[in-house]
Parts: C-alpha cells; sequence; structure tokens
C-alpha cells in the first residue's frame, strides 16, 4: 500500500500536526494518525514555526 507523504494544506497549515504532537509526544505517532510519513509531520511543524515566527 502506498503512503501519502504530505500534509493537507488549508487555513490550519501544520496546526493539526502540530497539536497531534504535542498529543502523542511523538513525531512517529503524529505520523501514523495522518496517515503520512513523519518527515511529512516534520516539514508542517517546521512551516507552521516559521509562518508564527517561533525559535526552532
Amino acid at each position: 500500500m502506498k503512503r501519502n507523504f504530505t500534509i493537507r494544506h488549508g487555513a490550519l497549515d501544520g496546526v493539526e500536526a502540530f497539536l497531534s504532537v504535542a498529543q502523542h509526544r511523538s513525531f512517529r505517532q503524529a505520523a501514523a494518525e495522518f496517515g503520512v510519513g513523519p518527515l511529512a509531520i516534520n516539514q508542517a511543524v517546521r512551516a507552521l514555526e516559521a509562518r508564527v515566527g517561533a525559535a526552532c
């Protein structure tokens, strides 16, 4: 089964990924929840941090 490695785009880009990582305390478990790879979650959270000016 081919996995999707991208997060959907919308008004809340990255917020759902961030909340899932915080809830699970794991990028891997957050990725499993969305059906994507951990790298996609990492990129979504990084993009959110850059957009809101958070220190990485």
